[in-house]
């Protein structure tokens, strides 16, 4: 009796894998949506910055919580759209969902930390500015371990590029350059990582 629960237990296993393998991940374009609004606002930033902007620096955790409001809506009505597609409720698919929400709460996480250092602390600002090549890190371990259930192997490059433009940012963490560079890493490795078998999913 244990033999045959155990062949039936290793069975429902292999039935498991072979259907993680075969489903894709859907939700591509919520990548797209935040790579072009996180550009957006990388630009805005670095334009504030460099005084290209009339805007106080004082008020740019405004345009933060702008971003941050419009880019869940976003995500919210892109997410109702992609309930309609197949392959929305794949085993791909959640686990790509369950890595995205760990890996947002993972940059939140480390927001919450700098902003409790800064301003109570007396921690240096420019610790802001690490959130940039913390969160590229972040997305380069997403990426790659959602291109390992997919097989896509464009996400890979794309989680490779993430991590290369992780290394060029550190140089630039006291320099309003880390954000220009910041708004090209992020929309490059969105719109790469978004694409599977030559299309958005």
């Amino acid at each position: 009796m244990a033999d045959e629960k155990l062949k039936e237990d290793i069975d429902w296993i292999k039935q498991i894998a072979e259907e993680g393998k075969k489903s894709s991940v859907v939700g591509g374009i919520i990548g797209i949506w935040w790579g072009v609004i996180s550009f957006i606002m990388m630009i805005v930033h670095w334009a504030v910055l460099t005084e290209k902007l009339n805007f106080s620096i004082k008020n740019i955790g405004w345009f933060w919580l702008a971003y941050l409001v419009i880019g869940t809506i976003g995500t919210v009505v892109l997410g109702n759209k992609l309930r309609q597609k197949p392959g929305f409720n794949s085993l791909n698919s959640q686990i790509a969902g369950t890595i995205w929400m760990f890996v947002g709460i993972g940059i939140v996480t480390f927001l919450i930390g700098s902003f409790i250092a800064t301003f109570y602390f007396n921690a240096p600002f420019w610790l802001f500015n690490a959130i940039l090549p913390v969160a590229l890190i972040c997305y380069g371990i997403a990426i790659g371990l959602i291109a390992q259930i997919s097989s896509n192997r464009l996400s890979i490059y794309a989680a490779i590029l993430s991590f290369i433009f992780a290394l060029i940012m550190f140089p630039f963490l006291l320099s309003p350059t880390i954000y220009l560079i910041a708004a090209f890493a992020i929309l490059i490795v969105a719109i790469m990582s978004s694409f599977s078998e030559g299309k958005i999913k």
